[in-house]
């Protein structure tokens, strides 16, 4: 109850910016009050001299002239004061003070008002109207904001000093006491009323402007950690290589990657590590007070800064972040882009930059690395291939070749690997070890295997039509197929488009799709056993997870991967340890065997001793085209294994 009291008489705290509101309405309704009264007032003046000195009819005591000159002169000057006032603080000129802008104010309302009382007694005398203090009243308490509890104050001591003063003339009628009163509250009441809607009108425009400042930083500023967003730093790089005394060459664009971040999450919880990211944010501007720093995302971060001195303060940075918790070996890796004109794009400085620190993520020897030439060549290749893909796919550029597969025991074919190829017109031949896994950091790798599915589905069906030699095709397939495609229906549809057995097309899955298990990834093995589709893992031992990986899946046949025979000429003895154990470990878990990198006769045959069935590599011939391997069953030289002979 007492805080809407003290609302409605207008006691209540506003913020400054409703104050500021009234000051500026009060300011500009002055204007209008003043330009008004100056031209009344200078009109009266001239007006009041003229008729002196040219209207003979016109006496007057010489009392009664001096104070009306007097009077208006005093409403003339403070007219001429509040106007100029009023338009130095509406322009700025004068600098926002709130006591002398109220004393302003004031004077000029004072004078308004005792100005209407004085013109208002005299004619009353004469029994004139009362009009030139109803006048300034309305002036004064209507066309400017006051707060209920003032407006209260001046009307009640303006209309009792006047009635006061009229009294002198004898006792007022009923009629005019009454119509007096009802003047007097028709005025508070319409003071009050402009009040609160101007205050309504206030506090919406702060709510509107409140809203519009957080639309503005958040369109400026990180909200995590405080420092500058993208969309802010973008700008305001620009800016800075634009800007004549900028020495380009000078500065450098950092991209900095929290290693092992997660770890902190993981061990902390979210809250900690928001808390981690913001400490950081604060030790990057220690670190480089002159700089422009943004928060890219997640634990990225971009600079611009000075080159001077950089490495000195990485450094710093480096050993805070280490020092968090040493026990989570939590790093800092950082890429370089130094712009060599003022044309440089900061969308673009700052991809190099992250390209350059990516270049770097799994060699834990380097921290820094500065975008060269070498790696601009590099990152045009990646560009190329991922906005090429579609159109060689198309165009018939990536090709697939057939790897032949033979029995251990007789080197007769018994298989393919399904392997591709790409033919550029621009740049020639592209490794798969090149293409391959920059389609699968742009998660594009998907769109190829669908096409070699369809192609090997196609290539089976034609050789079967043809009465040739139709052996089983093996098809790589990566965690990212079985994300991005439904594998097992792709699969599925292509083999009753062209009407081939199920058993003729052998499922690769690799370790590291195993190792980065997917909800659905057991499902749809589970999809493809039942459907009918052997089952191999590919590339046994080329990663870190392999032991869980038998205990946790199931397949049909494990395939050996190379890096087994990298080193078997030169530690044989160990080498053909760790193979026999790796095939007898295998046929213990029930799977049998595929060893691939085959290159000499002496790896085949110790392979063929310990027990391995099928083996792969260039002593039996690279990737090649379907047709190529045609000719050379034709010829002689690679011998189909009986049991493929007969396609009828």
């Amino acid at each position: 109850m007492k805080d809407r009291i003290k609302r409605w008489l207008g006691l209540d705290k506003t913020s400054d910016y409703v104050e500021r509101y009234f000051e500026d309405s009060n300011a500009r309704a002055s204007i209008y009050m003043s330009v008004i009264i100056v031209i009344l007032e200078g009109w009266m003046i001239i007006s009041l001299m003229y008729r002196l000195m040219f209207t003979p009819d016109f006496v007057k005591s010489s009392t009664w002239v001096v104070t009306h000159f007097l009077a208006y002169i005093a409403l003339f000057a403070s007219g001429c004061m509040a106007l100029i006032y009023a338009d130095k603080y509406l322009q700025g000129k004068v600098k926002r003070n709130k006591s002398r802008h109220s004393t302003t104010l004031w004077l000029f309302c004072c004078v308004c008002i005792l100005f209407g009382i004085f013109i208002s007694y005299s004619d009353f005398a004469k029994g004139e109207q009362i009009f030139t203090f109803i006048t300034m009243v309305l002036f004064v308490v209507c066309l400017l904001v006051w707060k209920p509890i003032v407006s209260f104050c001046m009307l009640s001591v303006s209309f009792l000093a006047f009635y006061v003063l009229i009294r002198q003339y004898g006792e007022t009628s009923y009629a005019m006491k009454t119509n007096f009163f009802i003047l007097w509250i028709s005025v508070l009441v319409t003071s009050i009323s402009n009040f609160y809607q101007k205050r309504v009108e206030a506090e919406k425009d702060e709510s509107v402007e409140e809203a519009t400042a957080r639309i503005k930083k958040s369109a400026m500023i990180d909200e995590m950690t405080g420092v500058a967003n993208m969309n802010f730093f973008r700008l305001r790089a620009a800016e800075i290589l634009n800007d004549k005394e900028t020495n380009p060459g000078s500065l450098i664009f950092l991209f900095l990657d929290i290693e092992n971040f997660k770890a902190v999450n993981e061990k902390y919880g979210f809250e900690s590590g928001n808390a981690f990211l913001k400490k950081i944010a604060l030790v990057m501007t220690e670190e480089f007070p002159e700089a422009l720093i943004a928060r890219q995302g997640d634990d990225h971060f971009v600079i611009l800064t000075e080159r001077k001195n950089m490495m000195d303060r990485l450094e710093s940075l480096r050993a805070m972040i280490f020092d968090f918790d040493p026990e989570l070996q939590i790093g800092l890796k950082a890429g370089g882009y130094v712009p060599h004109n003022r044309e440089c794009d900061p969308h673009i400085a700052s991809d190099n930059a992250r390209y350059a620190c990516e270049s770097i993520k799994k060699k834990f020897d380097q921290d820094y690395c500065v975008y060269d030439t070498k790696l601009s060549e590099e990152f045009k290749m990646k560009q190329y291939i991922v906005n090429n893909v579609d159109q060689a796919l198309d165009s018939g550029h990536i090709k697939v070749h057939y790897q032949p597969v033979v029995w251990a025991k007789n080197r007769k074919l018994c298989g393919y690997e399904a392997l591709v190829k790409w033919e550029d017109p621009t740049y020639g031949f592209l490794s798969p070890g090149l293409f391959i896994p920059i389609l699968e950091e742009y998660r594009q790798v998907h769109k190829v295997d669908m096409i070699v599915i369809d192609t090997v589905c196609r290539d089976i069906h034609n050789l079967i039509q043809a009465k040739r030699p139709a052996v089983p095709v093996s098809l790589n397939f990566s965690r990212l197929d079985f994300e991005l495609t439904d594998v097992v229906d792709l699969i599925e549809s292509c083999v009753q488009k062209y009407n081939i057995p199920r058993n003729m097309l052998h499922v690769e899955v690799t370790e590291s799709a195993l190792s980065e298990y997917i909800d659905t990834l057991q499902d749809d093995l589970d999809r493809l056993r039942k459907l009918g589709y052997p089952l191999w893992l590919d590339d046994f031992g080329s990663g870190y997870s392999s032991l869980n990986v038998l205990k946790d899946f199931s397949f049909d046949v494990m395939k050996i991967d190379m890096v087994f025979l990298s080193s078997f000429e030169k530690n044989k003895e160990k080498s053909m340890a760790v193979l026999k154990n790796v095939v007898n470990l295998a046929n213990d878990l029930g799977m049998r065997t595929l060893t691939e990198g085959v290159e000499t006769m002496e790896e085949a045959e110790y392979l063929k001793e310990v027990g391995c069935e099928r083996l792969q590599g260039y002593l039996f011939g690279k990737a090649m085209p379907l047709k190529d391997i045609m000719i050379k069953i034709g010829a002689g030289t690679l011998k189909v294994s009986e049991e493929y002979l007969n396609n009828d």
